[in-house]
C-alpha cells in the first residue's frame, strides 16, 4: 500500500518535506533562489557580450537565431542555435537523472554538477577554445539550475529567465491592488525580477576585467551552495537511520525532482 500522506504513513517513512515550512525557511528558500537568479544574469552578460547578442540562458534567443539562419541559408547560427538548444536540453535531463539517484543528496549533487559546468566552461574558454564551443557547459549549466529548485506558493525560484516570473508579478501586483493576494508573494516575484539585473552588471564588469576569467565566480559560488546544502543532510543522516527501500520508492513526494532546500 503506497504511503499516502504525512498523516497516514509510518514514523519511519516521514521525510522532512511531508513538513510544512515556516515562514522564515521559505524566505531563505526566496533568497537562494534570488541568488541563484542574478547567477543566470551574470552568465548571460558574459555570454551575450561573447557571442554577440546570444544568451546562455534564454533558449528563445537560440530558437530564434536558428528560425532566422534557416530562413536566410546562414547555416553558422542554425549551427550554433543548434547545439545551444541541445546543451540546454542535455543539461535539463542530465539533472533531472542524477537527483532521481542520488535520492536525499538531490540538492547537493545537482549543484556540484552546474558549478563543474561553469568551471568546463571557464577551463576551455581559457585554454583557446572558441567562445562558440567553450559557451557549451555553460549552456547546459543554465539547464541544470532550472531543475534546482522547485516554486514555493507560485514564486519560481531560481530561474535562469524573468518573462514568466514578470507576469506573475504582475498578476501578484493586481491581486494585491484588488486586496486578494498575500504580500510576500508579491515581495518574492519581485525580489527575483530584480536580482537578473545587478548579476548581469557584475557579470559584464568582472568580464572587463577579468575576462572570461570570471566565469571562476559564478562557478565557486555555486559550489559553495553544494557544500552548505549538504551539512543538513549530513546532520539528518547521522541523526536518522536510512528509510527502507519500499518506503523510499513510494513515499517521496517527487522523485524525479530536486527538492528545495532544506526539503531531502
Amino acid at each position: 500500500m503506497l504511503c499516502r500522506s504525512s498523516e497516514t504513513m509510518p514514523s519511519s517513512c516521514r521525510t522532512a518535506s511531508d513538513v510544512r515550512l515556516p515562514l522564515a525557511d521559505k524566505a531563505d528558500q526566496i533568497a537562494m533562489g534570488g541568488l541563484l537568479t542574478a547567477l543566470a544574469g551574470f552568465v548571460d552578460a558574459i555570454g551575450y557580450i561573447g557571442l554577440g547578442g546570444l544568451f546562455a540562458s534564454f533558449m528563445s534567443g537560440a530558437s530564434m537565431s536558428l528560425g532566422v539562419g534557416l530562413g536566410d541559408g546562414q547555416w553558422s547560427p542554425v549551427h550554433q542555435g543548434a547545439l545551444m538548444i541541445g546543451s540546454f536540453l542535455g543539461g535539463v535531463a542530465v539533472a533531472t537523472v542524477l537527483a532521481s539517484l542520488a535520492e536525499a543528496w538531490r540538492l547537493p549533487a545537482v549543484l556540484l554538477l552546474e558549478a563543474l559546468l561553469l568551471a568546463g566552461a571557464a577551463l576551455l574558454a581559457n585554454s583557446g577554445w572558441p567562445i562558440s564551443t567553450s559557451i557549451l557547459p555553460l549552456v547546459a549549466a543554465m539547464g541544470v539550475q532550472n531543475t534546482v529548485m522547485q516554486p514555493v506558493d507560485g514564486v519560481r525560484l531560481g530561474a535562469t529567465f524573468i518573462t514568466g516570473t514578470l507576469v506573475s508579478l504582475g498578476k501578484a501586483l493586481g491581486q494585491t491592488l484588488s486586496g486578494r493576494a498575500r504580500p510576500w508573494q508579491l515581495g518574492g516575484h519581485a525580489l527575483l525580477c530584480g536580482t537578473l539585473v545587478p548579476g548581469a552588471a557584475a557579470g559584464a564588469t568582472l568580464h572587463g576585467a577579468f575576462g572570461l576569467m570570471a566565469l571562476t565566480v559564478p562557478a565557486a559560488l555555486v559550489a559553495s551552495l553544494a557544500m552548505l546544502s549538504a551539512v543538513p543532510v549530513l546532520a539528518r543522516a547521522q541523526s536518522h537511520p536510512a528509510r527502507p527501500r519500499e518506503c523510499r520508492r513510494h513515499c517521496d513526494p517527487d522523485p524525479d525532482h530536486p527538492q528545495v532546500w532544506p526539503y531531502y
